[in-house]
């Protein structure tokens, strides 16, 4: 598992600290740095738009990421629907 990436889905998407889901690059750029928040804004919205709601095979895919991730991108992807 990335710890870092599954923080970086949880913080660009406000999982647990927004009421909606904000999908906020410069949040992700100001916990992470100039150098390594980019590279983690691009993977989370890569992640993003991998996810199917309800997805067991997007968990197969990503073994990388923790469960707080998979968490967020669901609760997002239920706004959207």
């Amino acid at each position: 598992m990335e710890p870092r990436l599954t923080r970086a889905v949880v913080e660009w998407t406000g999982w647990g600290t927004a009421p909606a889901p904000v999908r906020d690059d410069a949040r992700v750029i100001a916990k992470f740095g100039a150098t390594a928040g980019p590279a983690l804004v691009k993977a989370a919205r890569r992640l993003e738009a991998d996810y199917g709601f309800g997805s067991e095979e997007f968990r197969l895919r990503h073994p990388e990421l923790g469960t707080d991730a998979v968490d967020a991108l669901a609760w997002a992807s239920a706004y959207d629907a």
